[in-house]
């Protein structure tokens, strides 16, 4: 009887791993270029009727793709997939074999949907605060991808045209290089307001977003009023898009949209006729800047106007971080430091954001003092590597010289305190090689024992300094204009960044 129940147990472990259930066969089984070339035809119609202004077709469509079989394959690949992908909600469940994917698929419905609190979590500010953060479950996040993939095409076309945040196609880097365009010039604005809103994504009105976001409002609602679980404790939500959630920033960035639209109109073109206001909007998320020809001008008639743009929606400007500054004075605008030396305009990386970099680098060596050379080195690069990619299209290059600097020398003492009792050649023909034709480069030895190196440490000074083409402020990925050029973008970018794996892997 024992050896009976042992080879059942046995059998059972077998099939369990030789054989694929139907759900997972089903999931492995999906031809992924069709579902997303049927999801981006949805999508292309949308935005179509949007652009015609016939609303009644958007609801028709986004009913259509939220309700496909592609539209939920699509949603739960990029949900199962990202980052986040192993990060539960409230209900502690993950989506992570193929048999559970499609299970989950097959369970978005919008008939009895209900959503579930979201997990609070905090993480740490710059300047020392924590930023809540709400994780839905697993099935809600799907069921906002789902809903986000039928908003994008709306949020798109109706963007402004200076809007860089959480959009397609478009990067912090295109950001910069508009304050470039808008005040290199000789005869460019001198005045820039930089704005910051207050709390923008927990303050969001709620009736403002049902009112004029377009989509199902009972599915919106439910997310909106959700509630979040914070320490045990269940709370409601009456204001605001949770930050962690996949659909809020499309839901912010819509929010915002117009807030272009409202600055130009507050200068009004009467203003404009008799002398050039010079008026720019850059707008990257809840960040925002404003250039103009004059401080009166931006006092008077922007400033209220922003006011009374954000009221509408429940929102107030920060008065700790939104302020007028002149050019010459310069401004920090996502990690850059945007300032006029005589008439050349540099941007270059913001001091807060190098002290950033090098209290991040210091962290690691200090907490790793007894590990391998290797391994310091392989903590290190992929930290030193993104920091220099993000500068690389700005004036940084004596930046990186003086980054390079100052990490050899917290690397010097690092290895210098690993041996007191070792005269300072034997260090540094320990831990340092002559690479090219330049010296004390730390690095480990070869596999041939010698003085070639092997594992590297990464130099922020061998990136090159180029300048980035700016997507022109009309392109958006569901407008078959521009599909081609866009193409072309998405390619040479493609391009850059398998160059860089090799140099620098």
């Amino acid at each position: 009887m024992y050896e009976e129940k042992q080879m059942t147990v046995s059998g059972i472990h077998m099939s369990g791993t030789g054989a694929s259930s139907p759900a997972e066969q089903m999931w492995d089984q999906a031809n992924w270029d069709h579902i997303e070339a049927e999801v981006k035809r949805l999508q292309m119609r949308i935005a179509k009727a949007v652009r015609e202004g016939r609303w009644g077709k958007v609801k028709a469509l986004q009913r259509l793709l939220t309700r496909s079989h592609s539209g939920k394959m699509l949603a739960v690949k990029r949900v199962t997939e990202n980052r986040g992908k192993r990060t539960p909600g409230v209900d502690g469940k993950v989506w992570l074999s193929p048999a559970t994917r499609w299970r989950g698929m097959a369970s978005m419905r919008h008939h009895g949907y209900r959503a579930m609190p979201l997990r609070r979590v905090y993480i740490p500010k710059s300047n020392g605060k924590k930023r809540p953060l709400g994780i839905p479950c697993t099935r809600d996040r799907a069921m906002q991808a789902l809903w986000k993939l039928a908003l994008e095409p709306v949020a798109e076309t109706l963007a402004d045209p200076n809007s860089y945040g959480f959009r397609l196609e478009r990067s912090t880097a295109d950001a910069i290089e508009q304050c470039f365009t808008a005040l290199a010039k000789r005869t460019s604005a001198q005045w820039i307001l930089e704005g910051d809103i207050r709390g923008c994504f927990d303050n969001f009105s709620h009736s403002w977003i049902l009112e004029h976001i377009p989509m199902d409002r009972a599915v919106l609602r439910r997310w909106l009023e959700a509630g979040y679980v914070d320490e045990g404790s269940l709370f409601e939500t009456r204001a605001g898009t949770p930050q962690g959630g996949i659909i809020s920033p499309v839901i912010a960035n819509m929010a915002l949209d117009g807030l272009e639209a409202a600055i130009h109109a507050s200068v009004g073109k009467s203003a404009r006729a008799r002398r050039p206001i010079k008026t720019h909007v850059i707008r990257y998320a809840d960040d925002f800047v404003v250039t103009c020809a004059s401080k009166e001008v931006l006092e008077s008639q922007v400033l209220p106007a922003i006011r009374h743009f954000m009221a509408e929606r429940g929102l107030e400007l920060s008065d700790e971080k939104t302020r007028i500054t002149h050019i010459t004075e310069g401004f920090d605008f996502l990690g850059q430091n945007v300032r006029k030396y005589g008439t050349a305009l540099m941007i270059k990386p913001a001091k807060k954001s190098i002290k950033s970099l090098l209290g991040k680098i210091k962290e690691i060596i200090k907490g790793n003092k007894a590990v391998t050379q290797e391994m310091l080195i392989r903590l290190l690069n992929p930290v030193m590597r993104g920091w220099a990619m993000y500068h690389r299209h700005v004036v940084a290059k004596q930046t990186f010289s003086f980054i390079d600097a100052h990490i050899w020398r917290m690397l010097w003492q690092w290895a210098k305190r690993r041996h007191p009792n070792k005269n300072l050649g034997w260090i540094k023909s320990r831990y340092f090689r002559i690479i090219g034709h330049t010296a004390w480069n730390f690095a480990t030895r070869g596999s041939t024992g010698g003085t070639t190196a092997g594992t590297e440490l990464f130099l922020a000074s061998t990136v090159a300094i180029t300048r980035h083409i700016k997507v022109p402020a009309a392109a958006q990925p569901f407008d078959p204009q521009w599909t081609e050029y866009l193409d072309r973008r998405r390619a040479s970018k493609q391009h850059v960044k398998l160059l860089g794996a090799n140099l620098w892997c």
